[in-house]
């Protein structure tokens, strides 16, 4: 079986990644319709770790005219002409944004190396003086209209959330200096900004009105992430691989519905196709195949969490969240920094950074209205994850090492009793009469205990609900809600869900349990009713 081509989720530079052979899903399609116009001037914002610097970097080559690296994409069949022009690139992740003092140093010597590398000299006595400066000189020397390519421009602001007037004071500053983009046009041939969140026009791009906002404009609705064509077509040698390797054994069609269930679903237009999220993907591959959380990984933002429980942030909320339209055009994301800062403005956020996506259009009206939902499973274990922690007692931590002894010894009853007690300590306020909310929130108890715990694992006649491993033991559990543990046990029988593990438990000396969970939302209970288990 041949290699597959590498994959890199760390490099952001397009020119790395052609260079050096890793996978490029061509997205060039999309850009080509925007760098072909005479005057381009764009906003487009994203969550994070959905390419927004690989996008940068890919406007940066084609303005470069490196027409090389693009042999065998789109943009290469087509007529453009690769023109060279002065570029302007300012990534906000690689500045100071501890103060607003570090930020407009780092910014200030960020326009003295552009300079530099033109050769030209610029003046002024703040950054916002230089900036403009610094786009004039380069036009006139280079003959050609500036480029000016904008990254995490919102980073600023998002890291001082929850710090008084701070984040505003950042925002001030940059409402200035964004605004001499506006001020410059005459001397630019193009632009792009983008970010995690969308600010009002009345807020930080009140004077930046000439840019045109395509983060939820239909045609670019898969310019970042994985469709589903991309996946299979793309990445067909991965899931190849992935296949011939995995100790889960299962079928094509079988790994694409669970990469789907795990991954898919962000949507940031109404009625488009959901997209994957390409760091979670090429992670998933370069780890074997192992389903786990790669996106949220490096960490959910505090701010957040303090934001919902300051708000007593349910998950029957967001299972019921809405937004409009035109309130993310009236969205100023300091408003979160107070603590009269409600629930829509939380889920607004939810949005923009990726917590909550596009369900369905609810009202086609002049005040078009979206209802939300979680994306996929690591996203909303992600989230269930870090609520559960919120609302938890600290002093119910000791639970971790009690329920990890359990699972390893095989002492169901004792980690039973465990669960229960855990789930009786969870308010009753932020907890789903649903069977997948009570599935969700077990599968997050036993990660937290550092247990291995594989929610929906697939088989050739269904789902399991999970399956918990340990060295000496396998559990096969299936959870019902409002009904009883016989028809949870009831269901791994008759769909024989153990009949995946017999051989593993054979070869490796584990004992098989067969456990049917129910749980009971009524109000005098709201926890495990009854329990099942078989030992095979």
């Amino acid at each position: 079986m041949p290699e597959p081509t590498p994959i890199s989720t760390s490099t952001y530079s397009f020119a790395d990644l052609r260079r050096n052979g890793f996978l490029y899903v061509d997205k060039t399609s999309y850009f080509y319709q925007l760098v072909q116009r005479a005057k381009g001037r764009y906003f487009c914002a994203r969550p994070r770790r959905f390419g927004k610097s690989l996008a940068i970097s890919t406007f940066e080559a084609i303005f470069r005219g490196e027409k090389d690296l693009f042999d065998g994409l789109y943009i290469a069949s087509t007529d453009y002409a690769w023109e060279t022009h002065p570029l302007i690139h300012l990534d906000f992740a690689r500045m100071d944004v501890e103060t607003l003092s570090g930020l407009k140093e780092s910014l200030t010597k960020r326009l003295f190396d552009i300079a530099g590398a033109y050769d030209v000299t610029i003046s002024g006595s703040t950054p916002i003086i230089l900036f403009a400066d610094l786009i004039e000189k380069l036009c006139q020397k280079e003959s050609a209209g500036a480029i000016i390519l904008i990254d995490e421009y919102d980073k600023p602001i998002l890291e001082h959330l929850g710090e008084g007037t701070e984040a505003e004071h950042f925002r001030d500053f940059l409402q200035g200096f964004y605004q001499i983009i506006k001020g410059m046009d005459a001397y630019e041939h193009f632009v792009f900004i983008t970010g995690v969140t969308k600010f009002a026009k009345v807020s930080i791009f009140s004077k930046l009105n000439n840019l045109t906002d395509i983060t939820m404009d239909a045609r670019f609705a898969c310019m970042f992430g994985y469709t589903q064509a991309e996946l299979e077509q793309q990445f067909d040698g991965w899931l190849t691989q992935t296949l011939a390797h995995s100790a889960a054994k299962m079928n094509r069609a079988e790994l694409l519905d669970k990469l789907k269930d795990w991954y898919d679903g962000f949507r940031f237009v109404v009625d488009t196709e959901p997209v994957y999220n390409p760091v979670s993907i090429g992670s998933f591959f370069l780890s074997n195949g192992v389903f786990k959380n790669y996106w949220f990984s490096t960490g959910t933002p505090s701010f957040l969490v303090k934001l919902a429980t300051q708000n007593q942030l349910t998950l029957e909320d967001i299972h019921g969240a809405v937004m409009s339209e035109s309130a993310l055009d009236l969205f100023d994301v300091t408003e979160l920094s107070a603590q009269a800062a409600g629930r829509d403005k939380l889920f607004q956020l939810l949005f923009q950074t990726g917590y909550l996506t596009i369900d369905q259009l609810l009202w086609d009206t002049p005040e078009r209205v979206y209802s939300l939902r979680f994306p996929n499973f690591e996203v909303r274990y992600s989230f269930a994850k870090n609520l559960f922690s919120a609302y938890q007692p600290q002093e119910q931590t000791s639970y971790v090492a009690s329920i990890r002894r359990a699972a390893q010894s095989g002492d169901t009853e004792s980690m039973m009793e465990w669960l229960k007690e855990i789930i009786a300590n969870i308010p009753y306020h932020i907890q789903l009469p649903q069977e997948k909310y009570y599935q969700t929130m077990v599968c997050v108890i036993l990660m937290m205990c550092g247990v291995d715990v594989r929610p929906e694992e697939m088989t050739n006649k269904g789902r399991m609900d999970a399956v918990l491993v340990t060295p000496q033991h396998i559990y096969i559990i299936e959870f019902k809600l409002n009904k009883s543990a016989e028809q949870a046990a009831g269901q791994i029988t008759d769909k024989d869900y153990v009949q995946k593990y017999r051989m593993t438990a054979r070869d490796h000396g584990q004992t098989l349990h067969q456990l049917g969970i129910n749980f009971s939302y009524d109000k005098d209970h709201r926890n495990i009713t009854d329990w099942k288990e078989t030992i095979l």
